[in-house]
């Protein structure tokens, strides 16, 4: 069995960062290479990032492809959102008689009505009304009360629709908010990837990546399973999996809480019970379609791992990772995971194991970065920054990249600090080089081992940060770090390009 090596993932998770597949890493037939890889990004697409990688000859027709799909999307927004109220979802709240709807909600609505009562009811679609109770309960400080949730969820395994088999009519039963999400954003994914396929049969691949739900094509996309344990950018994914005419999606309350007196609770609800779902971190699923792996990986969250498990081994062609509250793995029978480490990787880690000269490096201690890229109010033609961030010793060497983001390869030589210690390592540049990144804040860690796996020792590193953006500013930071026995903190003030940024070396925080 090839060994999968972590400078060649896109990574499955529930934040819907997922990181860029590695143009140059191919698998599947050989010497079949197609001519060109087209990878396109963009953000804030239905609340989250979407990622499209084609490979074709044509740059003319990767754009159209791209133009498609984001068509498509923009189509089955207007069917299932509930944040437009012009949406058909929407209008069909709102209404009390008997809808026409389109064939894409029709065909969503029945895949409830099947897999509604094939879990148990722990998929329903009514669900949005206890959030809501949720939502309000945080704003308040304070639990639920338990009452008004036990009289919700006797009543939310009554049908909450009714299609007239004749007409196609849709008559509402319930006058909670249906939210349809848990299969939606698969079904969109599906869609996406089939209209390119149909449109476009000279794309010899392609693979659609929406917040982390993915759907592969026409060759083996490796995917790294993210660690919800672990789930900064740059984070070592838990395993990997191959896509080939499939899909995966995971879901999981690891990056979306409620907070209620200090404590975080999974915005993930089980619809039988009211209660927050917390027995499973993370939930992840592959399939032959996008539909069923989003839909069966946020059901996985509510049942449990036993019951999940006993679901999954039911189902032909579909299998599962669970990851439970406390960091446990258990997987579905027939789950192919892939090896991260090739056998160069093992060979460097090994040689890690030979201790430095210096006083060896903590065990389980890190360096967490947390770095903000800031919105730019009033900036014309703004553009996304490149951004390299790397360790240096305190002569100057540089020995670990932790992250670039920037679309483009070619423009990477923009950034001149970073571009003298990458330019001659494509593997390196291969690794570690992810879309750009819009507004927000970012977490890196540092485990203290150079590119090469080989564990440093203690003593005085120095942090580096390059940012440019076109039409901006060539901006540089630098800090200290003292990563020695004791914890460390530090701080960069922000600048045109970047907001705050913190810096703590110490123990590795638990979830």
């Amino acid at each position: 069995m090839q060994e999968i090596t972590r400078r060649g993932l896109m990574q499955a998770g529930a934040a819907g960062l997922a990181s860029s597949l590695l143009p140059g890493w191919v698998s599947g037939r050989e010497n079949e290479i197609p001519a060109e890889e087209f990878a396109f990004h963009h953000d804030h697409i239905l609340g989250t990032s979407f990622d499209l990688i084609i490979q074709t000859n044509s740059c003319e027709i990767a754009e159209e492809a791209e133009s498609l799909a984001l068509r498509e999307i923009d189509r089955l927004r207007k069917v299932f959102s509930l944040h437009d109220p012009e949406s058909e979802l929407s209008r069909l709240n709102r209404t009390e008689s008997a809808m026409a709807v389109s064939a894409d909600l029709l065909t969503v609505l029945r895949l409830y009505e099947n897999w509604q009562p094939a879990t148990g009811w722990a998929l329903n679609a009514q669900v949005d009304v206890l959030r809501a109770i949720w939502k309000t309960a945080e704003n308040e400080g304070r639990l639920p009360e338990p009452e008004p949730l036990h009289s919700l969820v006797r009543v939310m395994r009554s049908p909450a629709w009714n299609i007239d088999s004749a007409s196609g009519l849709v008559t509402r039963t319930t006058s909670h908010t249906l939210d349809l999400n848990a299969a939606a954003k698969g079904y969109i994914v599906q869609r996406v990837g089939e209209v390119i396929k149909s449109n476009f049969p000279n794309i010899a691949s392609g693979l659609v990546n929406l917040g982390g739900d993915m759907f592969g094509w026409g060759r083996s996309w490796p995917i790294g399973i993210q660690n919800p344990k672990t789930p900064e950018e740059n984070a070592i994914p838990l395993a990997a999996v191959r896509l080939n005419n499939s899909a995966v999606a995971t879901s999981g309350g690891y990056q979306r809480y409620f907070v209620i007196d200090s404590r975080r609770y999974s915005h993930l609800i089980d619809p039988r019970t009211g209660q927050s779902a917390e027995s499973v971190c993370s939930a992840t699923v592959t399939a032959r379609d996008s539909t069923t792996a989003n839909l069966l990986a946020t059901t996985l969250c509510v049942l449990g791992v036993e019951e999940g498990l006993r679901l999954i081994e039911s189902i032909s062609g579909v299998e599962c990772l669970l990851v439970n509250a406390s960091g446990e793995v258990f997987t579905s029978s027939g789950l192919e995971l892939q090896p991260i480490l090739s056998d160069d990787d093992k060979k460097k880690s090994d040689d890690s194991k030979t201790k430095p000269k210096s006083e060896a490096w903590p065990e389980g201690y890190q360096v967490s970065i947390n770095l903000e890229i800031p919105k730019i109010e009033g900036a014309k033609k703004y553009r996304r920054p490149y951004v390299a961030v790397w360790i240096e010793t305190e002569e100057g060497k540089a020995i670990r990249t932790l992250a670039v983001w920037g679309n483009a390869p070619k423009y990477l030589k923009d950034l001149t600090d970073w571009w003298k210690i990458g330019k001659d390592d494509k593997d390196l540049i291969k690794a570690v080089t992810r879309a750009t990144r819009g507004p927000g804040k970012y977490d890196l860690v540092w485990d203290g081992k150079d590119d090469k796996g080989k564990k440093q020792g203690q003593g005085t590193y120095q942090l580096k940060i390059e940012v440019h953006r076109e039409h901006g500013k060539h901006l540089r930071q630098t800090t200290k770090l003292e990563c020695r026995a004791e914890k460390f903190s530090a701080s960069l003030e922000k600048n045109d390009e970047t907001g705050d940024t913190s810096v703590e070396y110490g123990p590795k925080k638990t979830s």
